[in-house]
């Protein structure tokens, strides 16, 4: 009759496999998590310029015709001013980031402007608006991505 022995290495081979194993899955699970998050990220901050950028182009839209598109610059900031007349009455809705900020102010022709009182819309680093002819450019940065849009005007300027 013959009796195996029993061998210690025999047991820790197997433990030595299974903490690779499991140090491995650990890995992979953890680069799976790291590269999720950043794509997620990504995602997240250029929806976010697209969505701030159509809504821009929008307004833009709303208000394209001769003369109702502005762009001035106070205190060292572009702003977008979209001239509108509502019962009679002419307003102009002012888009510009101040303090890092979108903002947006809608006051009657007769009020004074003050950049600090518009109403923040969303975080943006910088907006620059530009007219050339008949065709808008609105560059908008965000975590130091630039991204830029073309807007042709109806009716020229």
């Amino acid at each position: 009759m013959k009796t195996q022995k029993n061998h210690s290495i025999d047991l820790i081979f197997i433990l030595l496999l299974f903490f690779i194993f499991a140090i491995s899955s650990l890995a992979v699970v953890y680069i799976g998590s790291q590269v999720y998050s950043s794509t997620v990220d990504t995602m997240d901050k250029a929806f976010h310029q697209n969505i701030v950028l159509d809504y821009i182009s929008e307004k833009v839209r709303q208000n394209n015709s001769l003369d109702q598109i502005e762009i001035k610059n106070i205190q060292d900031t572009d702003i977008l001013c979209l001239h509108e007349i509502y019962d009679g009455e002419s307003y102009t809705t002012y888009i510009y980031t101040y303090n890092q900020e979108l903002k947006e102010l809608f006051i009657h022709d007769d009020e004074d402007f003050q950049i600090e009182n518009g109403e923040t819309l969303t975080k943006a680093d910088d907006l620059s608006f530009s007219i050339d002819h008949s065709l808008l450019k609105v560059d908008m940065t965000l975590n130091h991505q630039t991204r830029t849009i073309y807007l042709s005007l109806v009716g020229g300027m």
